[in-house]
């Protein structure tokens, strides 16, 4: 898993000198030494306060697969209690407290095979589904997954693979460097999109490369196209398939970013690679036999109403799982004390919404038989009964 010397790759000299975390790449790569070189890595990214959602993933986790956790801001505490539940499967721990993105650069320019990404509120029970997505980066494709941003179908998270050996090649034919993170066409305002995430701005080259693959309505203003989102003269954030009904209420696009992972997989096609689907789940919300993936679970109790699907007086599926997760997770007698006060708190937003954990139960196993998932799998039936 070190970095090799294959000479068409760039050495990390050559990044951009402001790409993240560059003071664990050394510690990182001793880190990659020591994971099995035999099959591809499957990382899986959490920060502090997600221990209840580890503890539902690893029912999911198949025997042979190669899972490393990578941590950011985890406490002792959490720590100790993560390795207890982990076992053997390795994990990488950083003090810094970062995004998703942040985690998709720093996989990108360390890693020199390919590998997958999963996130910890992703519950795949096909899992023959790892290896199909690993198995999809044939020559010239640059990503593989079962999800895609449409119309230009690209691969999303939850669950997806890439082969990072390709990235000087997509630098090369743009003529310039890019990277995973998000991107937007001027700096975020105090708004921070996509939940706080750093947001790289878009250069000529990316421009120009763009132009070969999307359409654009007007100056700097793709055609709607899923994991962009638009941000409003009002402050809101909506995905840009929403577009047309927002300019017709009378707001305006201030701001375009591009969600992580997503202008990346856009310049590959710039560069004539391909990105490999073997299923064509629509988007990043996922309740399907194969897998289950409500998404935001890290995040949702962050937003404004506005941006709650569900209402301004109802929460999203995220919270559901994330409160029926909390009480799973606090039945064990070493569950931190911080987990139980976010339960009480949560359970004060159920009662807002006029619903308790009962409710929230019906509800979601409602919602997975319907889905096609079997709640009488165990690993579900955990969290059901």
């Amino acid at each position: 898993m070190m970095m090799t010397s294959d000479p068409t790759k760039k050495p990390l000299g050559d990044r951009q000198s402001d790409e993240p975390l560059l003071h664990l790449d050394n510690r990182f790569q001793q880190f990659l030494t020591g994971l099995p070189a035999d099959r591809p890595a499957w990382f899986c990214f959490f920060s502090s306060g997600l221990l209840h959602v580890l503890h539902h993933f690893l029912r999911f986790v198949p025997e042979p697969l190669n899972c490393v956790f990578i941590c950011s801001g985890l406490n002792a505490q959490e720590t100790a209690l993560r390795d207890h539940m982990t076992g053997k499967l390795p994990a990488f721990d950083m003090d810094d407290r970062v995004g998703s993105h942040e985690i998709f650069e720093f996989l990108l320019r360390n890693l020199d095979q390919p590998f997958g990404i999963v996130d910890v509120d992703c519950f795949v029970t096909d899992t023959d589904w790892f290896d199909r997505c690993t198995d999809g980066l044939e020559p010239g494709v640059a990503a593989s997954g079962p999800l895609s941003y449409g119309p230009i179908p690209l691969a999303a998270p939850p669950l997806l693979a890439l082969d990072p050996r390709v990235r000087p090649d997509i630098e090369r034919a743009i003529g310039g460097p890019v990277t995973p993170a998000a991107y937007s066409y001027i700096p975020p305002g105090p708004e921070k999109e996509i939940d706080a995430a750093m947001v790289r701005l878009i250069e000529p080259h990316h421009e120009q490369a763009l132009a070969r693959v999307m359409t654009l309505e007007g100056p700097q203003l793709p055609f709607p196209q899923g994991g962009l989102v638009d941000v409003l003269d009002d402050g809101r954030e909506v995905r840009s398939h929403e577009r047309y009904h927002h300019l017709q209420n009378g707001n305006e696009v201030i701001r375009v970013v591009f969600d992580g992972l997503m202008l990346y997989q856009l310049m590959a096609l710039a560069a004539g690679l391909r990105i490999s689907h073997f299923h064509r789940f629509p988007g990043t919300k996922v309740f399907a036999p194969q897998m289950v993936h409500a998404g935001g679970i890290s995040y949702w109790h962050r937003l404004r109403p506005s941006e709650i699907a569900a209402g301004i007086h109802e929460l999203p599926w995220s919270a559901h799982i994330d409160a029926l997760l909390l009480e799973d997770f606090n039945k064990r007698p070493d569950t931190p004390s911080s987990y139980r006060t976010r339960s009480t708190r949560l359970t004060a937003n159920l009662r807002q919404s006029k619903v308790d954990l009962a409710q929230l139960r019906d509800e979601l196993r409602t919602k997975l038989i319907s889905s096609g998932v079997d709640v009488a799998d165990p690993r579900w039936a955990a969290v059901l009964s």
